[in-house]
């Protein structure tokens, strides 16, 4: 069996992405939004190359800090503000320069207050509310608040977790034949086992999650349909992490996996979908981090051409 060779768009297409939507010291997210730079686009041009392996741009991090209020807020209007602000630090983390716990957040800068604060979410959207919960845990992880505060964090995910399907909030397990249903909680928890995976833990529940990924795609039409992007990584971070970790129906998410990476091969042929990441570097940011799990995942059977690691291996946000 060949392998997939995503090498030609990581190594040609991408390179050329970047150059055309870098503008003053920065990058731009969207082709129309004009010429000054903004934090998307920023932030998911220094991912896209730190995944690839390479050079950063160092001046970057004036802009990110331009873009910090004096309270350690970011605030973006395609985003929540813990997503904006936790994107904003990620992009610095990459650069290597590591922020201060923001000013804003300093009634949940204790462990004792995180529990209350994550019962208190919204959980019956439970894939935009992941934005704030994960948002905060990258926060706080890549601001070093602690061994204790990160370790009350991942007992308040442990315990909300159902161990029925692997997926958050247990109390909040949206039914399969709704849009997107069961899958929102999929890609709510993908925000989770990022940062699982970046402390090192095991992902609970692991067994039944792999379950849960193979019902969903073979169920839906979210794994092998609909505009690339976010939920194809989604799902495959969290199938490929929690089969390899427990061994469970491997052979099934590998065939998955497998046809994931052939039919984005052959999309990323045609010149409508390049258009398409052309047009968003932070959808084109998702799609990198698809590839790159795909290669993570399937080493003899996707061909990378040099460096691909998924960003969230580097830093626990996207």
């Amino acid at each position: 069996m060949s392998a997939v060779d995503f090498a030609p768009f990581l190594r040609g297409e991408i390179p050329r992405i970047l150059r055309r939507h870098e503008t003053a010291g920065g990058h731009r997210r969207r082709s129309g939004s004009g010429a000054e730079p903004d934090l998307y686009g920023t932030a998911a041009a220094i991912g896209i190359r730190a995944s690839l392996g390479e050079p950063l741009p160092s001046e970057a991090a004036d802009l990110l800090t331009r873009w910090t209020r004096a309270d350690g807020r970011v605030v973006d209007s395609s985003h929540g503000l813990l997503h904006s602000t936790a994107t904003a630090i990620g992009a610095r983390y990459l650069l290597g320069e590591r922020s201060a716990w923001p000013a804003f957040l300093e009634p949940l800068a204790h462990p004792g207050s995180l529990g209350a604060w994550l019962d208190g979410l919204d959980w019956s959207d439970p894939w935009l509310t992941s934005h704030d919960a994960a948002g905060l845990f990258a926060i706080g992880t890549m601001t070093d608040r602690g061994d204790d505060w990160i370790v009350a964090y991942l007992a308040w995910l442990d315990a909300a977790v159902d161990p029925t399907t692997g997926l958050w909030h247990r109390e909040a397990i949206q039914p399969l034949a709704e849009q997107p249903g069961l899958f929102g909680n999929l890609g709510a928890s993908y925000h989770f086992h990022f940062l699982y995976a970046f402390h090192g833990r095991a992902l609970p529940h692991a067994e039944s999650l792999v379950d849960t990924c193979l019902l969903l795609a073979e169920s839906t039409g979210w794994v092998h349909s609909g505009a690339w992007g976010f939920p194809h990584s989604d799902w495959a971070l969290s199938a490929a992490r929690a089969s390899a970790q427990s061994g469970h129906r491997a052979d099934e998410v590998g065939a998955h996996l497998r046809r994931l990476a052939t039919a984005l091969h052959d999309d990323l042929a045609t010149d409508a979908l390049v258009a398409e990441l052309d047009d968003d570097l932070h959808r084109l940011g998702a799609v990198v981090a698809l590839i790159a799990e795909l290669a993570r995942a399937l080493p003899d059977q996707v061909s990378v051409g040099g460096p691909c690691a998924p960003v969230t291996d580097l830093r626990p946000f996207i």
